[in-house]
């Protein structure tokens, strides 16, 4: 067998030079990632491609920036009558998750 790691041929269940399982199949690229995907619980994430993560990761970090503009926006705006408490709870609430989601993105 051929190490998928770094192409140390073996014939054992280890590489001899990374060390590495060689019965372990790498995962593939998918081909496309959508935002959706962050949903996904931690064991299904853990089996995604390190580059489908980096894209993943990219996704979830520009709807939290959006979310974060619309917080501070409505929280500067809610001075004024028209906007109440509630849609600032709102933005808040839209931020939170995407933070979260982020975090266990960068650490699968």
């Amino acid at each position: 067998m051929i190490c998928s790691y770094c192409g140390t041929e073996g014939s054992e269940e280890n590489c001899s030079f990374c060390g590495a399982s060689l019965n372990i199949q790498r995962p593939k690229l998918k081909e496309f990632v959508v935002l959706e995907d962050v949903e996904k619980p931690f064991n299904e994430l853990e089996c995604f491609h390190t580059y489908d993560l980096l894209v993943l990761l990219r996704l979830v970090r520009k709807e939290r920036t959006k979310a974060y503009d619309l917080m501070i926006t409505l929280k500067k705006a809610g001075e004024r009558p028209q906007i109440n408490q509630v849609m600032v709870n709102y933005s808040e609430d839209l931020y939170e998750p995407y933070t979260k989601r982020m975090n266990l993105v960068r650490l699968c």
